[in-house]
């Protein structure tokens, strides 16, 4: 996560955060082999979401449904 410029939280172990601007913020969740961002900057969200799957070789499922058993409305 670091060569993709994001920091780490101190707080929370599998949170991560990427700032460049103001409208840049871009937060990451990950939780062993999940992982999941979110934002409100869409070009920024899909610039990172693609460096991040070129680099450990993953899919993108599209709008979140679900994660760790919890169902995600948006």
């Amino acid at each position: 996560m670091k060569k993709l410029d994001f920091e780490h939280l101190k707080s929370e172990a599998g949170i991560f955060h990427y700032k460049k601007k103001d409208t840049d913020l871009i937060i990451a969740v990950v939780y062993v082999d999940d992982t999941f961002f979110f934002g409100p900057n869409k070009a920024i969200l899909n610039e990172i979401k693609s460096k991040f799957i070129a680099k450990w070789k993953c899919r993108d499922l599209k709008a979140l449904t679900e994660f760790l058993q919890m169902h995600i409305i948006q």
